[in-house]
């Protein structure tokens, strides 16, 4: 049996995905197909436009057949840690064979070459390394520094310099690396991502496969709910005051600014020198940002303060299922053995549980997976109230909520 995982936003979920789902089944020979999913915060840094049992709904319609949530911090986390919680999370599952992801380059020998390289000289402690400080230090943004010190070790004539423009082939380095340094068994496969340019955001609607960015653009402008991250300005702007009244005087005393994930000394100086003139975050980040502090970095670290998201911890001692089709549910009885409607299977101190049901789950992990489980639960909350105040309604907390059940055999993608 041939399972198939995905690591996604889908933010929001559309036709193109849905064709990735069923490409991705047929070129790993997959029974199933896995999703890990980013929650409510996702990974360039802004609130998802739609909450995660929506779209973990569109994703089940869309042909995948499970669907777990990706930690927030990791979600909220820049591409190699987005890429390291997403395959961590396939790899506990154990019964993951294939991982499929999108690129512009759309074959795989190439991101197993240039893994395979990275692992070795960051391990070696070479040119490569320092080479990679010399850029950062000359304000170069980590993608950038990375590709031009790599640039030293392969050649300038075996070198692609549009390979490492493309944010998809940067994101799938960083896959077959992840896949590398937890020893992986599972077998990478690339797609080649076909439609709309995604930082095209012109009117989507004629095309195939239109953008994420294109269909995001529609909504801002529609009376659809949704969130936004100016959305988050009231929140955000407390929570980086909050930071200087901890901090004092930043000189001698940073350790607020070192518990905000990626927040650096020089970054949050340029941001308070702004903060007395607040508005708006996307007027902070336009003041804020150049050439080493990229408008997602800033986007991420903003969000990274207003969540309390301190050092991603590597260790995954749980998933939140947050969906399924039932003609997966065998995979999470052998997984469990039991019953996914039996929370006391899972026992205080297991390595790995699968969270179903959060008032009967959470008492029984251990008690250093309650602690990494509070941040994606302070994270829901706070997605959660703002767009109750932003829209006036009110909306069932983690508490109330269960997996969202599909009872179909997608065979024809339908819906999309």
């Amino acid at each position: 049996m041939n399972v198939v995982g995905i690591i996604a936003e889908y933010n929001p979920f559309h036709s193109g995905h849905a064709y990735q789902i069923r490409r991705a089944k047929e070129l790993a020979e997959a029974d199933y197909v896995v999703v890990i999913l980013s929650g409510d915060f996702v990974q360039r840094g802004e609130p998802a436009i739609f909450d995660k049992y929506s779209r973990t709904r569109d994703a089940l319609e869309g042909g995948a057949d499970l669907v777990f949530e990706l930690p927030v911090r990791y979600s909220l986390s820049s591409a190699g840690d987005f890429a390291y919680g997403g395959i961590k999370s396939l790899n506990e599952l154990g019964f993951v064979t294939h991982v499929c992801f999108g690129s512009e380059q759309g074959k795989i020998d190439q991101f197993l070459k240039i893994a395979e390289t990275l692992e070795r000289e960051d391990r070696s402690r070479s040119e490569f390394q320092a080479e990679l400080e010399k850029r950062l230090r000359e304000g170069a943004p980590y993608p950038d520094a990375r590709a031009q010190a790599l640039k030293n070790i392969i050649g300038e004539t075996d070198f692609d310099e549009a390979f490492f423009s493309m944010p998809n082939n940067i994101l799938g380095i960083e896959y077959c690396l992840a896949l590398r340094k937890l020893d992986s068994k599972i077998t990478p496969l690339t797609l080649l991502r076909d439609g709309q340019d995604y930082r095209d955001a012109t009117n989507p609607t004629m095309r195939r496969y239109p953008s994420s960015t294109a269909i995001r653009a529609g909504i801002h402008t529609s009376n659809t709910p949704h969130l936004v991250l100016n959305d988050f300005s009231d929140l955000i702007c407390y929570a980086l005051r909050d930071i200087i009244r901890k901090d004092g005087d930043l000189k001698n005393n940073h350790s607020a600014i070192d518990s905000a994930k990626d927040l650096s000394l020089d970054l949050f100086g340029r941001i308070k020198n702004e903060l007395n003139n607040f508005t708006s975050v996307s007027d902070l980040i336009s003041k804020v940002n150049t050439r080493a502090f990229t408008e997602s970095r800033i986007r991420r670290c903003l969000m990274q303060a207003c969540l309390h998201l301190t050092e991603t911890d590597t260790s995954l001692p749980y998933l939140h299922l947050l969906g399924l089709n039932t003609r997966a549910g065998h995979l999470l009885r052998d997984l469990r053995g039991g019953e996914i409607d039996e929370p006391g299977k899972i026992e205080e101190g297991q390595p790995f549980s699968i969270v179903t049901r959060l008032a009967a789950d959470l008492p029984r992990l251990s008690e250093r997976a309650r602690e990494l489980y509070e941040q994606d639960l302070f994270a829901a909350d706070i997605y959660r109230f703002v767009f109750q105040r932003k829209y006036r309604v009110t909306l069932p907390n983690e508490y109330e909520q269960a997996p969202v059940v599909v009872d179909r055999d997608i065979t024809a993608y339908d819906a999309f």
